[in-house]
């Protein structure tokens, strides 16, 4: 059976060249940032008063105050790097002070920030750690915001129960805090929780309630996100003129306060609905601003999904090529927030371990001083006929001294490759554990196959047929086995960093034949064809391990395999793309949903396929062949990409950069001149 063009569907591209990340957005957009109705922000002016008080301030009480509140339009404005920068100042400030009820709030700000950064799992830091402390203060008001921030980003990670808990707790502190205006802005999240879920007549419900507490105060930043929240809703019950009524009210009021976020994020939703309407022409339009207001924020996040909405958008009016490189777009845009969030953390880490070592040289300092004043004070009481001997004491307290911040220094040192040593006991037993579970659960399936057949062949050894029927069987659950057992080897290697890897100039087409090769009899036992498709023009060399590149090959084709049905193909494709050169393995087997994507390359003992979805009919896998390989290519300079849809087939892709000399002379001197 013919595969539709790969245009023509959802295209989701996974790219790894460094470490794991979270799963790419779903295809259509989020739920606009639930946010809460503390303040009524004035654009400009509101934002310029706020530096004058801060600037005015005289004492650290107002000065933490009046911070508070630049951070929180430094989040809105879309000033998010600055922001942080800013919101770990007043933290630090509001400890020193010993002012909790401050240190909460920009715990809470800093928790929302990372929210917009798309940094989750920091997020979720910032606000338990801010739950901690919310519940010593026992402010209502505090707890409902609180929750409100762990029920939003427990909803962005998927994580519904734990969503629902926590907006569903937040409006039960929101019920006992004086002012209602919270309320309001927990039942805006609760809405979006509701619309996500394609509830949209509990949405619409919950939104309304929420627009008629936020109309009283008069909040139009509040009322305008409601507003939004009501258009993505109508567009979903296909009613394209209301939303973009309610679309169109709120972007006004956004670029009144100059909120750049918020007004990228509308042009963006304004340009869905029309696309759903069939307006393709004045959806680009409406893209193509989203997309120069999104240029000026510091967000990756942001800039992806529109790229995102423009690769619909043209697969909608049947320009796949333009939908395939925006598509390419946004996945190179989740690529870059990977590697802006490894060194976000890098910095953070040498920040706080330059800090410790300033406080611990300050520490010493004072120490030293301590040391200094005492001797002085001793001197002045002793007359000059001891003069003599204080100089000598003087001397032998500097000794005792030199002598205890060396010993200090050696037992820091021991202690330091102590933990680090325990550290890697701790991992290496959390890595054994791991594969035994694997082993326990996926080696037994065929061993007790072997058993089984064993016992048939001694039953019918008068029949050669039968025998030799059996023996095949009994080779592929060998075969199976000793590739379970490699990849156990291999996870093993590639975690304690001792796998070996020797490199050399190959030609990729031949070294995929290769491998397909020995899995033709695994294709025919199931009688499914492996066919190979040789490109138009010969491939440029790649510098790849050849036993390791192999494996990579085993590993995806036989993982075709089994979730292919029987009487089906696999095939095996080449091209190249600028200075790479590639291979894909496509099949059409079940395809990977968002709960697969998510956990595709998680090498826990967690079913990746549930056992209905194996075209053969067999077990759970452990997953490590795709973890394994991904690791091989990344250790090589290549990458995986993964291409499917639900009932659609898989596509993985392996890329690797040709070698030096494979380069034509032509682009060698254009890469030189740049």
């Amino acid at each position: 059976m013919r595969r539709s063009h790969p245009c023509r569907t959802l295209l989701v591209y996974v790219l790894f060249g460094i470490g794991t990340a979270h799963p790419l957005a779903a295809a259509e957009p989020r739920a606009p940032e639930p946010e809460s109705d503390f303040e009524q922000p004035d654009g400009d002016q509101t934002w310029a008063a706020a530096l004058a008080t801060y600037h005015a301030a005289t004492d650290e009480d107002a000065a933490l105050r009046a911070l508070f509140n630049v951070v929180n339009l430094m989040r809105r404005r879309g000033d998010y790097a600055d922001g942080l920068v800013r919101g770990r100042e007043g933290l630090e400030r509001a400890r020193l002070a010993g002012d909790l009820a401050r240190r909460v709030d920009f715990l809470y700000l800093l928790g929302r920030l990372y929210w917009s950064l798309g940094d989750y799992p920091r997020s979720l830091e910032m606000h338990f750690e801010e739950l901690k402390l919310a519940g010593e203060l026992g402010d209502p008001f505090v707890l409902a915001r609180t929750h409100g921030g762990l029920g939003i980003t427990y909803q962005r990670f998927g994580r519904e129960a734990e969503a629902l808990h926590h907006l569903e707790e937040g409006l039960e502190h929101a019920a006992r805090a004086p002012d209602d205006r919270i309320r309001g802005s927990l039942l805006n999240s609760l809405g979006n929780y509701h619309l996500a879920r394609r509830e949209f007549a509990r949405a619409v419900e919950l939104y309304g309630e929420a627009l008629r507490i936020r109309e009283r105060f008069g909040n139009a930043r509040a009322i305008a996100e409601t507003l939004t929240n009501l258009g993505l809703a109508a567009d979903e019950q296909g009613e394209h003129a209301r939303a973009l009524d309610h679309l169109e009210r709120a972007l006004a009021t956004f670029e009144a306060l100059r909120y750049r976020r918020y007004i990228a994020n509308t042009h963006r939703r304004i340009g869905r609905v029309l696309r759903h309407a069939g307006r393709f022409d004045d959806s680009l339009a409406s893209l193509e601003r989203a997309r120069e207001v999104a240029a000026s924020l510091d967000s990756i996040e942001v800039m992806a999904d529109v790229w995102q909405e423009f690769a619909l958008t043209h697969e909608a009016r049947g320009d796949f090529a333009a939908a395939l490189d925006f598509q390419r777009r946004q996945a190179a845009a989740q690529s870059e927030a990977r590697n802006t969030e490894d060194r976000r953390r890098m910095d953070e880490l040498r920040a706080r371990y330059d800090q410790e070592q300033r406080e611990l040289e300050i520490a010493l300092l004072k120490r030293g001083q301590e040391l200094q004043a005492a001797e002085l004070s001793r001197r002045r009481s002793h007359n000059f006929a001891l003069a003599a001997s204080l100089v000598v004491g003087a001397v032998l307290l500097g000794a005792v001294s030199i002598v205890q911040v060396v010993r200090l220094r050696a037992e820091r040192r021991l202690h330091a490759a102590s933990e680090h040593a325990r550290a890697r006991a701790e991992n290496a037993e959390r890595l054994k554990t791991r594969l035994l579970q694997m082993a326990s659960h996926d080696l037994k399936v065929p061993l007790v196959a072997l058993h089984a057949t064993a016992g048939v062949i001694s039953r019918a050894a008068h029949d050669p047929n039968a025998v030799r029927r059996h023996a095949t069987d009994i080779q592929a659950d060998t075969a199976r086995m000793r590739n379970l057992v490699r990849d156990f080897l291999e996870a093993s290697a590639i975690e304690d960093g001792h796998l070996q890897l020797h490199p050399a100039t190959l030609d990729l087409v031949s070294a995929a034949r290769e491998a397909v090769a020995s899995l033709v009899p695994l294709a025919a036992q199931k009688q499914q064809t492996l066919r190979l498709e040789p490109p138009d023009s010969p491939l440029p060399e790649v510098q790849a391990d050849p036993e390791r590149l192999r494996q990579v090959f085993e590993n995806l084709v036989g993982n075709a395999l089994k979730f292919t049905p029987t009487g089906s193909e696999v095939t095996l494709g080449f091209g190249t793309s600028g200075s790479w050169a590639w291979a894909e393995v496509r099949d059409n087997g079940p395809g990977l949903g968002p709960a697969e994507f998510a956990r595709i390359f998680s090498p826990a003992p967690v079913p990746l396929f549930s056992p209905s979805t194996a075209a053969d009919g067999s077990r759970d896998s452990t997953g490590l062949g795709l973890v394994i390989a991904r690791e091989l290519l990344t250790l090589q300079g290549g990458r995986l990409e993964v291409q499917s849809q639900p009932g659609r087939g898989a596509v993985f892709r392996v890329l690797l950069a040709t070698a030096p000399e494979a380069v034509p002379e032509a682009e060698t001197s254009a890469h030189s001149t740049a």
